[in-house]
């Protein structure tokens, strides 16, 4: 398969095993119902989870009504309304003999849950669009809002499934975006149509009047002359609703498995290429490591692929980013001497500019004078005077006259000249003192201006000197060392990688060796079940386990409460009874757990899990962290011997007794205080 081909974003839908009911607990889950910051962070504990508390806000779900709600809005749990669609069904499950509450090994499955997802990148750009996410739980998401796509992908699946099963038979639609990827949870009920059980009814119509319907005894009634006016008809028996696993998934593994092949074309056609999601590869198309590896790769494996396979994408693009860098570098150090050359050129320009605007006061004075209106003026007064008439007698005194009125008239016109010289100078000396001032302000604004472009040039300069040593700094070399560091980084990650691929190849060999043995083992044992001694040690046995495992549930069920009764109490520790109580409860679940009460690190994960089935509903944050933290604490003081263990394994296997009083015997555990007794844990 192209590289090319598994890059291709694709749909995912997992089916899971199904199943003949679930618990409270199990149905709360999904609908995060009594969840609090302290429930996330002990599932978060498992490595194999990663719940995010701050996007909690973000879930939602889709009610029976079609409408996108809360998640957990709904009063009635989960397990409530599967209950509920059972009594609307008339659907009961085979209940043990010994335990009305318990359904049997031999119940029909009733119930399938169905996750629906696909790429992570297609639905996280649906769900939160560019906005800045973190997925590693460093930093807080309360900022985050939920955006339009994911809600049509949620609401557009949501009739899909509708259409599929039927909205009646979708008890649980959960949307889950506190998680790594969103995703859905579907919770379904398999229901078909089948005929009802009995015999056709049988009835005789009237040949000319229909409306004459008789039953077969009505008919045989009738004398034998009457009988064949009427004709006999069969009405076919009515259909109803059951709850049928086979009808709806297959009756066996190769329909199972050609229902889910045409399930998930369907999703394909119907919503996934809407999203630009494309229908994922067919598992019976691949080789058989691959379906092997695919098949039993952990949720941490296929998490580590897809960061691996991210770190190689972004190691590819930094290098490429880097290579972009310094081009960029060289071009900017370029257009960085071109400018200065400019600014340099401009510099000088402004200098000459400068140095011809150096006006003196002198050179502004203008000696020309405007006098024609005067001398015109003097003028006509002389002429005046000469067109006067000479007289026959006394010509003498009219010339002494005239020469007199004349003169009288040019030193009258030369003060005037004088004074038009002077009012003209100081016009002039006005001017040139305020183009002098002006001028002068621009010479200072030029010079200010140089300078400004001085010390812009001084620092172009460095900043030049910076980017060359930089430039010299990424050559050619470091470019090559850093492309071969990337390189390394990348082959780390392909072995790594393939590393991870062949440690499932050889779990899943390992797996496949350890189905023959137990296959083996099986057949063994069907054949020793067949002697009647040995059947009967058998099924002793098996009642001890049965027995067993009642008083292990009966031990976990008294510690939760025990655990309560404290969180309400007035008590600042555990009393003696609590104390063996919680103890025998914190074994009995590392027992359920598979894990070892002997080890430290194991019966501290056991507690946990205990924890984690606690309700902390109607107590203070301080009284549940309290009565978590003195649970721990009895833990840590616990020292749980080998011989206790062997007492209770032989117990299960029917060659001992156990006490179902589900507080243990006073001489196996220690007080509350820690203090030691016979045989049991202590300090």
């Amino acid at each position: 398969m192209s590289k090319s081909r598994n890059n291709i974003p694709r749909a995912a839908i997992h089916v899971g095993a199904p199943a003949k009911s679930f618990s409270a607990a199990e149905g709360y889950e999904p609908e995060r119902r009594g969840w609090d910051e302290n429930t996330y962070r002990l599932k978060n504990l498992d490595t194999n989870n990663h719940y995010d508390f701050s996007r909690n806000h973000l879930n939602f779900e889709i009610n029976g009504k079609g409408e996108i709600v809360s998640l957990g809005s709904n009063p009635v749990p989960l397990h409530e309304r599967l209950q509920k669609r059972f009594d609307e069904l008339g659907f009961k499950p085979y209940k043990e003999k010994d335990n009305p509450l318990g359904n049997s090994d031999n119940s029909p499955n009733c119930t399938v849950g169905i996750i629906v997802s696909g790429d992570h990148r297609v639905l996280t750009r649906l769900a939160f669009g560019d906005q800045d996410v973190d997925f590693t739980l460093q930093r807080s998401n309360a900022h985050v809002v939920l955006k339009q796509g994911i809600k049509d992908w949620a609401m557009d699946t949501y009739h899909w499934a509708c259409d599929r099963w039927g909205a009646e038979n979708i008890i649980g639609f959960d949307v889950h975006l506190d998680e790594t990827t969103p995703h859905i949870q579907i919770q379904t009920i398999p229901v078909a149509k089948t005929k009802a059980r009995g015999r056709a009814s049988v009835k005789y119509v009237h040949k000319d009047d229909k409306s004459k319907l008789l039953s077969h005894k009505e008919w045989k009634k009738l004398p034998e002359e009457i009988r064949g006016d009427f004709v006999r008809t069969e009405v076919e028996r009515r259909e109803k609703e059951c709850v049928s696993y086979a009808r709806v998934w297959g009756e066996d593994k190769y329909a199972v498995g050609k229902t889910y092949y045409q399930m998930h074309t369907d999703y394909s056609n119907e919503v996934g290429h809407k999203y630009g999601l494309e229908r994922g590869d067919d598992i019976a198309m691949l080789p058989v490591e691959e379906q092997r590896a695919r098949v039993h790769k952990s949720k941490a494996v296929l998490e580590a692929e897809r960061q691996a396979k991210d770190a190689i994408i972004n190691a590819k693009a930094e290098k490429q980013q880097l290579e972009q860098q310094k081009d960029k570098l060289v071009g900017e150090t370029q257009n960085i001497k071109s400018q200065k050359a400019r600014l340099e050129d401009k510099v000088l320009q402004l200098e000459d500019y400068a140095a011809a605007l150096d006006i003196k006061e002198e050179d502004l004075l203008v000696p020309i004078l405007k006098i024609n209106p005067l001398v015109n003026k003097a003028w006509d007064a002389i002429k005046e005077e000469i067109d006067k008439p000479i007289p026959t007698f006394g010509q003498k005194e009219w010339r002494e006259e005239r020469r007199k009125a004349i003169k009288a008239i040019l030193t009258e016109l030369q003060t005037a000249l004088m004074q038009a010289k002077e009012a003209q100078k100081e016009e002039i000396l006005k001017l040139g003192k305020s183009l002098y001032k002006k001028a002068m302000q621009d010479v200072r604004a030029i010079i200010e201006q140089s300078k400004q472009l001085q010390k812009e040039n001084g620092r172009l300069t460095e900043e030049n000197n910076v980017l060359k040593k930089q430039i010299a700094s990424i050559d050619e070399n470091a470019i090559i060392r850093l492309r071969n560091q990337k390189d390394a980084e990348i082959k780390d990650l392909h072995e790594r990688l393939d590393k991870a691929e062949s440690e499932a190849v050889r779990s899943s060999n390992m797996a496949y060796s350890e189905h023959q043995r137990a296959d083996e083992a099986k057949s063994q044992i069907r054949e020793m079940l067949g002697i009647p001694e040995i059947k009967e040690i058998w099924d002793c046995i098996q009642q001890n386990k049965k027995a067993f495992w009642q008083q292990i549930e009966q031990w976990i069920g008294n510690a939760i409460t025990a655990i309560r009764d404290y969180a309400f109490s007035k008590y600042n520790d555990f009393q003696p009874k609590e104390g063996n109580t919680v103890a025998w409860g914190i074994v009995a679940e590392a027992f359920k757990r598979g894990l070892d009460p002997t080890d430290d690190k194991q019966r501290k994960t056991a507690t946990n899990y205990l924890l984690e089935k606690v309700s902390w509903s109607g107590m203070t944050p301080f009284k549940a962290d309290l009565t978590a933290t003195r649970t721990r604490q009895l833990c840590d003081a616990m020292t749980v011997t080998k011989d206790l263990l062997k007492s209770l394994f032989l117990a299960a296997g029917g060659r001992g007794d156990i006490s179902l009083g589900g507080g243990g015997s006073d001489n196996e555990l220690t007080n509350w205080d820690g203090t030691k007794k016979r045989n049991g844990w202590g300090r």
